[in-house]
Order: C-alpha cells, then sequence, then structure tokens
C-alpha cells in the first residue's frame, strides 16, 4: 500500500503515526522504523507515539515531524485519542500491539491502523503481521510490517541524536569531577544494573573489571546508576580497589549526553546498552538469560561485540535466579578481551 495514495484521497500531505509506547531499549531499536519510512515518503510527516517514561530518547531525531507523550491511566489515555483524532492521520503502524494501543488507534479514527496478528487485537487493525521465525532480531522483527507500506528496507541500525548543547554538556559533565581529568584520561562507563536479576553481571566482577581498567589502561571509570540502583552500585564500590567516580540516577537525556562523551561502555543487557550502541559508542554487551541474535543485533556493525551467551540453560528468560550460571561463567577476562577489541586499546 502506497500512502501517498491515501493522504492523496483526503486531500493532504502524508502523515504517519508510529507508535512503541516501551520499553526504553525496545523503543530505540524501533528508530531505524522511522528512517526508513522517512526515505521512502520523504514529504510525509512522521511522529512517535511513546510512553512519556521513554519519548524523551526521540528528541533531536531529524526524521520525525514530533512526539506525543503518552503517561499512564483513564485520563491520559483519553486526551491521547481526542489528539489522535484531531491530527488526522493517514497511516498508524503500531510496534507493541498491546491492548492499549490497540483500543487507542482503534478510537482515533485513522483509517488504516497496522498492527500485529495477535489474539483479539488483530480485529481492531484495518491490516495485520505476522513475522515469520526466521525474522529473530528485534530491530527486523520491528521492520518486518514496512513491506505493508511499500518500504522495501528490512534492517538497520538505531540511532539516538544529542543536540550540540547536549554533547557539549556531556563532555563538561566528565570534567567537572574534583579532579578534572576526564577531560584529558580515557573514560569507561560500567552500567551495573538492570530491571531483572537475572541480567545482572555479579557486582565483584564488574569490581574486578574497573580494578583493570584503571591499573593497565590508565582509563577512568564511572559507574552509571539508573532509578532504583543505587545499592547495587555500592556493592560494586565496596567490591573494587579502583577510584571509581559515581554517576547518580539523571534525567534520560542527561545520562544519554554523558554516555555519548564516554570512550567506551559495559553494560548489562538492558536500555542503556542499547542506547550506547545507538549513541556509537564502542560497546561491550554482557548476556545471560536471553537470546543475543534478538537483543544484540550489533556485532559486525560497529564497535560492538558481545560477552556470554553460550550456557546450555540459557535463554531461560526468567526474572529471577539463585545461581545465574550464565552470567557467572563470563569472566573479567572475556570482557576485558571484548573491550580491547571495540576499542583497539592495547591489553597490558
Amino acid at each position: 500500500m502506497d500512502i501517498e495514495s491515501v493522504a492523496a484521497g483526503r486531500d493532504r500531505v502524508p502523515r504517519i503515526l508510529v507508535t512503541r509506547l516501551r520499553f526504553l531499549g525496545d523503543v530505540i531499536m524501533s528508530t531505524p522504523v522511522i528512517e526508513a519510512l522517512k526515505e521512502r515518503y520523504p514529504k510525509a510527516q512522521i511522529y512517535y507515539l511513546a510512553g512519556s517514561k521513554y519519548a524523551d530518547i526521540l528528541e533531536e531525531n531529524p526524521y520525525l515531524e514530533g512526539i506525543i507523550r503518552m503517561n499512564n491511566g483513564t485520563a491520559s489515555f483519553i486526551r491521547t485519542v481526542l489528539k489522535l483524532r484531531s491530527m488526522k492521520f493517514s497511516v498508524a503502524l503500531d510496534l507493541f500491539y498491546n491492548p492499549a494501543t490497540a483500543n487507542l488507534l482503534f478510537l482515533s479514527g485513522i483509517p488504516v491502523r497496522i498492527g500485529g496478528r495477535r489474539r483479539w487485537r488483530k480485529w481492531l487493525y484495518t491490516m495485520t503481521w505476522q513475522a515469520p521465525g526466521h525474522v529473530r532480531s528485534a530491530v527486523m522483527h520491528h521492520m518486518y510490517p514496512l513491506r505493508l507500506l511499500d518500504v522495501s528496507r528490512e534492517n538497520g541500525m538505531p540511532r539516538v541524536y544529542l543536540s550540540e548543547k547536549e554533547r557539549e554538556w556531556g563532555r563538561s559533565y566528565l570534567a567537572s569531577f574534583n579532579r578534572g581529568d576526564f577531560a584529558r584520561n580515557r573514560v569507561v562507563a560500567l552500567h551495573p544494573g538492570g530491571t531483572w536479576q537475572s541480567k545482572r553481571w555479579p557486582p565483584v566482577r564488574f569490581g574486578e573489571l574497573a580494578r583493570r581498567l584503571t591499573s593497565s589502561s590508565g582509563a577512568r571509570v564511572l559507574l552509571l546508576t539508573g532509578p532504583g540502583e543505587e545499592t547495587i552500585v555500592r556493592e560494586v564500590r565496596a567490591a573494587t580497589t579502583a577510584d571509581v567516580e559515581v554517576m547518580p540516577t539523571r534525567a534520560l537525556r542527561e545520562t544519554a549526553a554523558v554516555i555519548g562523551a564516554c570512550d567506551a561502555v559495559v553494560s548489562n543487557d538492558g536500555g542503556i546498552l542499547h542506547l550506547s550502541v545507538a549513541l556509537g559508542v564502542p560497546t561491550v554487551g554482557i548476556f545471560g538469560p536471553t537470546e543475543p541474535d534478538i537483543w544484540f543485533p550489533y556485532e559486525g556493525k560497529g564497535p560492538f561485540e558481545l560477552a556470554g551467551g553460550g550456557e546450555d540453560c540459557a535463554p531461560c528468560h526468567r526474572h529471577y535466579c539463585s545461581h545465574v550460571k550464565c552470567l557467572e561463567a563470563v569472566d573479567v577476562d572475556e570482557v576485558e578481551e571484548r573491550l580491547s577489541r571495540v576499542t583497539g586499546w592495547r591489553r597490558q
């Protein structure tokens, strides 16, 4: 289906709505969809609807006309329906297709609504899709329904954009620590947190990695703290003799600005990992209970490497695990070796 023909029938410029309400990593991994749509329909106005908690990460995206934020609750749902009805979209592409977005788009009056072929919700869309089993990566999964809109691209790399002002703020933040030498030394950010306990590499391993980085390569180490991750960061700090810095929880785009100013990032599987990749920072991702071919489709596409992901018990998708054998099997040598490859730094 050609979007321009739909818009012409309504005597207006094509206006496309892309929606993925959550989560941070998923929203980031959907950004190639925006670029592909703009490439195919350069005159179209593309908007993105996301949960308010995650929407800020889409700011500065040059392919978006605007961002629509939705909060939890009935009042926000109704306001969003009214807003969508007033904006007269030609097409809506739902990449999450949960009950909330399926109902939201149905009530919006958008003439072409594309969503996943899932349970009763498929009846609320005008066109549905289901990716075949060989479409594994989350990026390709998001790209798959574009074929219904006459878009031929099937893959891409996530991108998060920062303004020059934000980039300067990130550099200044790193230089503002008490010794002020973050402006001169290599900076490696470590993210030891994560929503799932089963996806967190042991704090003692992060502590040992920090010690090695500061002693062997002269790097400065910055521990990133996400919401509710203060205890985990304290455990890492207690487990190392390295002189590390801790960045407390910051606003999402401030965190992005700091990551963008770093020389490398080592992160557990999660949103920060995808954010680092989308900013083009050399990144090592540590994987345990989830599938790397779905959630780390980055190797060979830049300075990004995977550590772990090879245990027999994985993938298990558990949120909690009493032994975490998959992560215990990832040793510091492996992570350090991956980091040396993505950065080009010589191990000592």
